[in-house]
């Protein structure tokens, strides 16, 4: 009975993530290019970069945790979502590099180093203590991300880094529900 449950759980969490992930392929299409009305260039620009090094620290925090939890969880649940972020995310990855070398701005690949004590920390556990640190740090890592991708919707100076912010958000409002519903099936 116990194996059945955790087979519906198994199965159910599957089909959301490939709902959530089928959602990040969908293509917004739009402009590549542009700096939005031409007023503030400047500091258009300047956040613009501060969005792209901000969003590499989340995409790189959750992308090398969900790749160590592939390798490291015994918990299927857990294993099956990091496998769905680590598909989703080096997509997402991609395509921000991409806006980031557009608009010239390098994409950072080191964590900053709050991201990387979390990193760090969680990464040391084993066992059901890993499991948990890990759907609990992809919870927080997601409820930060889509804060600063709806702060930065309307700011976004660039028309192709306002429809990846666009299209992005929706995607970690559904992994961060996936994520949720993870840390509170964990033993």
């Amino acid at each position: 009975m116990l194996r059945t449950a955790r087979a519906g759980k198994a199965l159910l969490l599957a089909c959301l993530v490939w709902a959530v992930t089928s959602c990040a392929t969908t293509d917004m299409g739009g402009s590549t290019g542009g700096s939005g009305t031409g007023t503030g260039a400047t500091s258009t620009a300047q956040a613009d970069q501060a969005f792209i090094e901000t969003a590499a620290g989340g995409q790189q925090l959750r992308l090398r945790l969900s790749e160590v939890a592939v390798q490291k969880t015994a918990n299927l649940e857990a294993r099956e979502f990091a496998k769905a972020v680590v598909t989703n995310h080096t997509k997402s990855v991609a395509e921000l590099k991409g806006i980031a070398q557009q608009l010239r701005v390098t994409y950072p690949m080191a964590l900053p180093s709050g991201r990387q004590a979390v990193y760090d920390r969680v990464t040391q556990l084993t066992g059901s203590d890993f499991d948990r640190a890990f759907a609990r740090e992809m919870e927080l890592a997601y409820q930060q991300d889509i804060a600063l991708y709806q702060n930065s919707a309307t700011a976004a100076g660039n028309l192709a880094l306002r429809g990846f912010i666009i299209k992005t958000t929706p995607v970690l409002q559904g992994q961060l529900r996936l994520a949720t519903q993870l840390k509170n099936i964990l033993p």
